[in-house]
């Protein structure tokens, strides 16, 4: 949060607290459960075609009071990041990203008193932002967001689905997790709960935690209901739990990221469709990994990267870089790298340590430091 709440802001809250509070008033037990059960985290970083857009959380980790989520962001054939995240809004509850064809959409996630989720659009680079609104609160994902190439919008809160044909505004519901679990698709996958959703102009799709093994819980909008997006895994992972982690658009269709999860070892698979009512999945080379997921990236030609921690506390970054290809291994992250961004001419890690970001360029295969930023922390604000 910066300094202070603007009245845009504060108006907003009180026409929503007005309305909606009463229907949401359920949802903070809700989140705290469905947060326990899935383990995406929020820290990322994607690459579009105007730049890379980066969040992560700063301040004091330990203390959620003073625990403040920065959006970074570098132009496309720029040298220097710079903090960009939208003014006078409290975001301690993590922000969520989802770019547009000019820009990008961040939202806000519920904390403390804030039990809704503002939005902030901007085409500028984050230089100006103009005002939304959810009246749910985002769900703990970084895809809670989606926004078409034509403007239409979906977002994801806890318990249901919602759509919105330009403005983010005048939201409508499309599901609810109870409704998905219900459906057959939901029951062939025993759904934990929801975990991305992505708009493309015609379509919507959703991911899922299955609790049964082998299932890819990827889903499709067809007429009324949500249908299998039929993404077939290996028959090595049969017998495992699988998630899927993030969806993207990927030309008029979609990439998505799956986690299949073994015992200790978590292997990871990217998976591209042009078009998933007639075209077959590409699925990229399996990629096992130990560790605990920290960040995930979305690459500048569609693919992902995954950042991970061993308990010793060495960290390992892994890469894909688009539809069909190998996993390849970067160097060792500098300690405190919360994430990496990978466009197609430059890697960079993004190291934190308390209100200081340093920059890393992986040149000649070395992390080279680049740049730092210290960020005006306004610790105690939130208290």
């Amino acid at each position: 949060m910066r300094t202070s709440k603007g009245t845009y802001w504060l108006l907003v809250g009180i026409l929503t607290i007005s309305v909606g509070c009463s229907s949401h008033s359920g949802a903070s037990s809700s989140a705290t459960a469905a947060d326990r059960s899935f383990g995406v985290p929020l820290t990322t970083s994607l690459t579009t075609s105007s730049g890379t857009w980066a969040t992560f959380p700063m301040g004091h980790l330990d203390d959620p009071t003073n625990t403040f989520w920065e959006v970074f962001t570098l132009p496309s054939g720029g040298q220097n990041w710079a903090e960009h995240t939208p003014p006078d809004v409290a975001d301690n509850g993590g922000l969520v990203i989802a770019p547009t064809s000019g820009g990008a959409v961040v939202g806000f996630r519920p904390s403390n008193l804030l039990s809704f989720s503002p939005l902030a659009s901007t085409i500028d680079g984050g230089t100006t932002y103009t005002a939304g609104l959810l009246s749910g609160g985002l769900a703990k994902v970084p895809d809670a967001l989606s926004v078409s190439p034509s403007g239409r919008a979906a977002a994801l809160t806890t318990t249901q689905v919602l759509t919105s044909a330009a403005l983010l505004s005048a939201w409508q519901p499309v599901t609810t997790l109870a409704a998905l679990r219900a459906s057959p698709a939901g029951q062939a996958c025993g759904v934990g709960q929801v975990t991305a959703v992505m708009t493309t102009d015609s379509d919507i799709f959703v991911g899922l935690s299955c609790s049964l093994p082998g299932v890819v819980g990827l889903l499709q909008h067809a007429g009324s209901a949500f249908v299998s997006a039929a993404v077939q895994l290996p028959a090595a992972d049969a017998r495992d739990a699988v998630d899927v982690l993030r969806i993207v658009q990927y030309k008029q269709g979609v990439a998505a990221l799956i986690g299949v999860h073994n015992g200790s070892t978590t292997t990871y698979i990217a998976a591209w469709n042009s078009a998933p009512s007639s075209a077959a999945w590409t699925l990229s080379a399996p990629q096992p990994t130990s560790g605990t997921l920290i960040s995930t990236a979305v690459t500048s030609g569609v693919g992902f990267a995954v950042l991970t921690k061993a308990s010793s506390g060495v960290l390992t970054a892994q890469v894909v870089a688009g539809p069909g290809g190998s996993w390849t291994q970067l160097a060792t992250p500098p300690t405190g790298t919360a994430t990496i961004s990978v466009a197609s001419n430059r890697s960079d890690a993004l190291a934190v340590d308390s209100d200081t970001v340093t920059d890393y360029q992986l040149i000649d295969g070395q992390w080279v430091k680049a740049q730092t930023v210290q960020v005006a922390i306004p610790y105690g604000s939130s208290g």
